[in-house]
């Protein structure tokens, strides 16, 4: 994409420099790359604007409609045709004067176009734009989201309006009151469906606005404003306007400009939510207000390190959008040397297991983990669910370090385990009953604890256990019978096979083997 002038700027500059003495004729379009001197025996090509002496514009001289022509000098009368781009100029000048003058419009749109291609790979592409388009439109301009936010706004004059600091974010918004009065004007309410560049009255702020819709397919993103505070807006401008519109509108199809405006904003709220750091119930709603997502939702944590938890090759807007490409129903940051990653399910009706799936590539190539919290209920839920991907990740990877996701689900008992043994060791922790059943058969060369273990992985299934056991079902039916009378053991309570369950459980980690 570059920048075409049409002969309506350059009507603009001479405008100033010859009033009173310049013309347009024809239908105008945005198609000119450089301008050149008329030759007779040139083939004429459509990028090019051609100048051209008053006098030499004879009987013989034809005008092609395709063709757009500046005439220089004083008038011959000469009829123009209505389907043909012309300029006339008719100031007493030579024609080197007027092409210094178009030559210079170029050179300064074309630097212009420069500078907003270069403004892509800087960290803020949005103020770099808006910084370099001051000069061409000579009035300050900001840039709005569709919640009134101010995305960029690089220079305030007197005049405009004053932005409220929202303290729920801390980004700055129209005020409400100006809001207010914008959702009740059928004037300003019909220019949300506008495509390209187009002027709001000075009804409304006093001034006239050129602004341009953002937009992404049919969804409205927000707009640029020019506000004529300093110098009138020219004719010209409304096709320049038109070429930053798309300019930001493709850094917004790339998901680089929100993201990278809002990325730092976006993380500083997460890293506190995950953190704990923020509950306010109206900070917490105006966050699900502008992610558009609701409360009761379905959502999903992850988190991803590398394997020397070294996230800085990985800490690119590229890697982080990339990541949002895989889950558009998603925001990705960088967080603890490592990224976090919140996704709505909810949002495009997506399962746990497509997400997980569509990481696979980008966690073996680069060497990544990934912890999986739970399924989440709710947005509240997530600092919980951050929490559980970040014990997946631990525990996953200690006990089989070849995988590249874990899923919380799936070491929930280890999870138990390990936050029930910050207070407690691992013995007190466990059942006594077993303990008893353990001193019992070391004094008697007795198996209780491991018959006790093994009835009740099986469920008790007396068949089954018996036979493992390598003993008649009577024999089991008597040990059984020893070890209620032994350790006061009630296996029809179902709270207390759980409660042995796991303490044999905790003996499994404590030992590293599977069986007692």
């Amino acid at each position: 994409m570059s920048f075409l002038l049409n002969l309506q700027i350059i009507h603009d500059a001479a405008a100033k420099r010859y009033p009173g003495e310049v013309r347009m004729y024809g239908q105008d379009r945005a198609a000119l790359e450089n301008v050149r001197l008329y030759q007779s025996d040139e083939l004429l090509q459509p990028q090019f604007v051609y100048l051209i002496a008053a006098e030499d514009v004879d009987a013989s001289f034809r005008f092609h409609k395709d063709i757009a022509l500046i005439l220089c000098g004083e008038d011959d009368g000469k009829e123009i045709p209505e389907d043909c781009m012309v300029l006339k100029v008719t100031a007493p000048a030579p024609i080197s004067e007027f092409f210094t003058l178009v030559q210079d419009v170029f050179e300064r749109y074309l630097k212009w176009d420069r500078q907003l291609q270069k403004a892509y790979q800087m960290d803020h592409p949005l103020d770099a734009m808006m910084e370099a388009s001051l000069p061409i439109f000579g009035n300050p301009i900001f840039v709005h989201d569709p919640d009134f936010y101010v995305l960029s706004c690089p220079r305030h004059i007197p005049g405009m309006l004053v932005w409220t600091r929202d303290k729920r974010t801390g980004w700055n918004i129209v005020p409400l009151s100006v809001i207010n009065d914008f959702k009740a004007d059928p004037d300003y309410l019909y220019t949300l469906s506008t495509h390209g560049a187009a002027l709001f009255p000075k009804e409304q702020r006093g001034y006239p606005i050129l602004y341009v819709n953002l937009w992404d397919g049919s969804r409205y993103q927000g707009r640029i404003c020019i506000d004529e505070l300093e110098t009138p807006i020219e004719p010209g401008h409304y096709a320049a306007l038109d070429y930053l519109g798309h300019m930001t509108e493709e850094l917004l199809r790339n998901k680089t400009l929100f993201r990278l405006n809002y990325r730092n904003e976006l993380q500083n709220f997460f890293t506190e939510f995950l953190e704990g750091k923020i509950n306010e119930p109206a900070q917490l709603m105006q966050a699900l207000e502008n992610l558009n997502w609701k409360q009761r939702d379905r959502y999903l944590c992850l988190r991803m390190e590398g394997q020397q938890k070294n996230i800085r090759m990985l800490s690119t807007a590229a890697t982080l959008n990339h990541i949002e490409t895989l889950i558009p129903n998603g925001n990705a940051f960088i967080h603890r040397d490592g990224i976090s990653i919140i996704v709505n399910l909810s949002w495009t009706h997506a399962r746990m297991n497509d997400v997980i799936s569509s990481f696979a590539i980008l966690l073996r190539e680069g060497l990544l983990k990934m912890g999986v919290s739970s399924e989440l209920g709710s947005f509240l839920q997530l600092p919980q669910g951050y929490t559980e991907a970040c014990m997946a990740l631990e525990l996953g990877q200690k006990s089989d370090s070849t995988a590249w996701c874990y899923r919380f689900d799936d070491y929930l008992l280890d999870y138990l385990v390990k936050e029930g043994t910050k207070q407690l060791s691992p013995e007190l922790l466990c059942s006594s009953k077993l303990s008893l059943l353990k001193k019992y058969d070391e004094k008697n060369n007795t198996d209780l604890y491991h018959t006790l273990w093994l009835f009740l992985k099986n469920e008790r299934n007396i068949l089954k256990t018996s036979r493992e056991l390598f003993i008649h079902r009577s024999t089991l039916l008597y040990r059984l019978e020893r070890i209620r009378k032994i350790a006061d053991v009630n296996l029809d309570d179902p709270d207390e096979r759980l409660i042995l369950n796991m303490s044999f459980y905790i003996q499994e980690q404590k030992k590293g083997t599977t069986q007692p």
